[in-house]
């Protein structure tokens, strides 16, 4: 995992989960510096001590928004007791699965991805990402084709013997129903009985619907 803290000199702050093939400089745009951000992505390993021993002490109030496979892991930070007490939390276009049949990726679609893993695919990627989206523009993030590879095969592994039990209990769930990445089937399916569950009617990438991540928060 990687951590970007990105300091505003606030006493709040917000930790967010990125995505697969996601770093800060997709969602700056978002950021009106009201919090300070702790931007984690890269789960090609899923160690998390440098998370657990991340000084919060700072700040008064901390937030979560976690985002596609920063869904799952999130959870997994939690499940690690990695996490610090959160005041308000979101989920986005995932859920605690990323590679499964009913509630992730389906895991041929997946293996289909690692395999033909190439700068094509993932131009692809991104153009399904952004697909049935409010358009805006797009900040790619700044990785390489050998680390998404990396993350991809950690993720798989990491997901066949990922519990989620006791799994982190989000107060709002986004769920994208024209979703072209994460099957809105799966999303649907995971967070049937969720008690504060927003469809909406978008792409896997709704960030544009709100311009803010404060907005997103406040649903």
């Amino acid at each position: 995992m990687r951590l970007n803290h990105i300091n505003h000199d606030k006493t709040r702050l917000l930790l967010f989960f990125g995505g697969f093939n996601t770093d800060y400089n997709c969602f700056e745009q978002f950021d009106r510096k009201t919090s300070d951000i702790l931007f984690i992505n890269d789960y090609s390993n899923m160690d998390f001590e440098e998370l657990r021993y991340f000084d919060f002490s700072p700040y008064t109030e901390m937030n979560l928004t976690a985002y596609s496979y920063g869904v799952w892991a999130a959870n997994q930070a939690h499940l690690a007791q990695s996490l610090p007490e959160i005041n308000k939390s979101i989920a986005i276009s995932g859920t605690y699965y990323p590679v499964h049949s009913e509630f992730g990726i389906n895991p041929k679609v997946f293996n289909i991805m690692l395999n033909a893993l190439s700068l094509q695919t993932m131009a692809n990627f991104e153009k399904n990402m952004l697909a049935n989206c409010l358009k805006g523009e797009f900040k790619k993030a700044d990785r390489t084709l050998e680390n998404l590879r990396q993350e991809l095969i950690n993720i798989k592994a990491s997901a066949l013997k990922s519990s989620n039990e006791d799994g982190f209990e989000f107060d709002t769930v986004i769920i994208t129903k024209k979703d072209k990445i994460f099957p809105y089937r799966a999303q649907e399916a995971f967070w049937n009985n969720h008690s504060h569950k927003i469809v909406l009617d978008t792409g896997h990438f709704p960030f544009f619907e709100f311009e803010t991540l404060d907005k997103m928060l406040e649903l």
